[in-house]
């Protein structure tokens, strides 16, 4: 009887290997056959799941920014602007190893952003982001948790930028954790202090 192949698992073992094998010899260095030793596996099994190192390449970023959404966009409810701030203070806080896979994501996906094509796919996960957040901002501001004149459309994807940077800036830069952190307390309260409505003086 043949072997049946679970085909999402066979992938993403081809993925990973790949990660791996780009972050050691560097993307442009690597080949097929170096995933497939890396993999354990035939570079003809390799071909059957990816035609080219490019497909490979766009197959991470779908892959990447699938784990991205699932974590930053489907990440329960926000019912007050502590919730909120406490969320993407959570978001922004990545672990060292998520930040040392910042430089190898861009050497990998660098190339593609020529591509209008890949560059619209980034685009639009920031974009649904983007509105991700401005949803929370407008629900908050049904609430009287936030100020009613910010708009939320334009205040939500600032932020999902702002998120991007400071996220970018502690892998590229090798900022470190307890300055992340520090930065990440300033600009939380820097956010507080500009959303929260300003109390009526009394009288």
């Amino acid at each position: 009887m043949p072997k049946i192949v679970d085909r999402r698992l066979m992938q993403d073992t081809i993925l990973d290997a790949a990660m791996r094998t780009f972050a050691r010899k560097g993307y442009h260095a690597a080949t097929i056959g170096d995933v497939a030793l890396e993999a354990g596996l035939g570079k003809g099994t390799i071909y059957l799941y990816f035609k080219s190192k490019e497909a490979m390449t766009e197959a991470m970023a779908d892959r990447h920014f699938t784990a991205l959404s699932e974590r930053w966009i489907d990440d329960g409810e926000c019912a007050t602007l502590d919730d909120f701030l406490g969320s993407l203070k959570s978001l922004a806080d990545i672990p060292a190893e998520h930040a040392r896979f910042i430089p190898v994501f861009f050497e990998i996906f660098g190339p593609s952003f020529a591509s209008q094509a890949f560059a619209a796919r980034v685009e639009s996960f920031f974009d649904r982001l983007g509105r991700h957040f401005a949803a929370r901002i407008a629900g908050l501001q049904d609430k009287g948790e936030i100020a009613p004149h910010h708009d939320s459309a334009s205040l939500g994807r600032a932020l999902a930028a702002m998120l991007d940077g400071l996220i970018l800036h502690r892998g590229l830069f090798a900022i470190s954790a307890k300055r992340q952190k520090a930065m990440i307390v300033e600009v939380m309260r820097l956010f507080e202090n500009g959303l929260r409505p300003k109390q009526a003086s009394p009288s």
